[in-house]
């Protein structure tokens, strides 16, 4: 995996974490609005999942450092490569 797509999978694992919070959100307010007790397993389910999904983007977001670390690392691992500062 290269650094770019270590950050686009992070970035749209976060996408997906903000769909997931906003639907979850949503449908709690839907719930108690409409007082629809039929969904209440479903809304349930969702928020129960809501953790797994902030685990999966933070497993990303660790993944994205890591590259960007070592890009970093490797980038400046030789002095001799430096420019010098005029």
């Amino acid at each position: 995996m290269t650094t770019h797509t270590a950050t686009a999978l992070a970035r749209n694992l976060g996408r997906l974490l903000c769909a997931h919070l906003a639907l979850a959100m949503a449908g709690a307010a839907t719930v108690a609005w409409l007082d629809a007790d039929r969904y209440r397993t479903a809304l349930y389910v969702l928020w129960a999942a809501l953790p797994a999904s902030a685990a999966l983007w933070a497993l990303a977001r660790v993944n994205e450092k890591r590259h960007l670390r070592r890009d970093r690392d490797a980038d400046t691992a030789r002095p001799a490569d430096w420019t010098s500062v005029a």
